[in-house]
């Protein structure tokens, strides 16, 4: 049987807050998830990071010319491959 309510039915006004008051605390519940989560979650970095094995200014100089000597090798050797073929393929000027 589907149940009328009357404007003024204290029953009916009584439903909607607690449905209100349901949903209040549903959303309270999951933003306070979402921040214990996101403090775990800084933590767990934070912790990482704590162990992380960091180089030493020397190794960092050296990594970096290893990579800039690798970047300058290949664009060359792109370079050269292109210009070889223009040539045999009769498209360079």
């Amino acid at each position: 049987m589907k149940r009328t309510i009357a404007p003024g039915d204290k029953v009916a006004e009584n439903d909607e807050k607690h449905k209100r008051d349901r949903a209040t605390e549903a959303r309270d519940e999951d933003r306070e998830r979402r921040v214990r989560a996101f403090q775990a979650g800084f933590r767990a970095i934070a912790s990482e990071m704590k162990r992380v094995t960091w180089p030493s200014r020397d190794e960092w100089v050296s990594a970096t010319l290893v990579t800039v000597g690798l970047v300058v090798v290949v664009a060359l050797w792109t370079t050269g491959v292109g210009w070889l073929a223009g040539l045999v393929l009769g498209t360079g000027k």
